[in-house]
């Protein structure tokens, strides 16, 4: 019997999860989405972070791009967010829950490239903020 149990043990392991860190791109208040994947993605460093989201910023096909772990009720609370725009410039934020999935998820939007930005400064700080809280 004694010879079974590393066995076993090696099984039950097997089946056991110690738990998955999600991985994610990540980056902060970045003008190109190729620039912002360099490096690979990160594991997130809380359990808690268990959403890859991308924040965009964009006026015309001027964009500033921020990619970070998040919790996903901060992701859908930033979601509350798009819609609103200032000067044209408009807000986009997608949530995804898988390996990398964020890696795609600032296209570059098309039209004209003028872009207020300090205003996007300030809504990039309040959203990245509300996002660390």
């Amino acid at each position: 019997m004694t010879c079974y149990l590393p066995s076993l043990l090696l099984v039950v392991l097997l089946f056991v999860s110690g738990g998955h860190s999600l991985n994610c791109y990540s980056c902060i208040m970045n003008t190109n989405n190729t620039a912002c994947n360099v490096g690979g993605p990160t594991t997130c460093p809380l359990a808690s972070q268990d959403t890859c989201a991308t924040i965009l910023f964009y006026q015309g096909s001027f964009y500033i791009v921020t990619k970070q772990c998040v919790s996903k009720a901060i992701c859908d609370a930033a979601k509350e967010f798009e819609g609103i725009t200032a000067n044209e410039a408009k807000l986009s934020t997608t949530c995804c829950q898988s390996d990398g999935c964020n890696v795609n998820a600032a296209p570059r939007p098309v039209g004209a490239a003028h872009v207020t930005l300090a205003l996007l400064g300030v809504a990039i700080s309040v959203v990245v903020s509300r996002a660390l809280v």
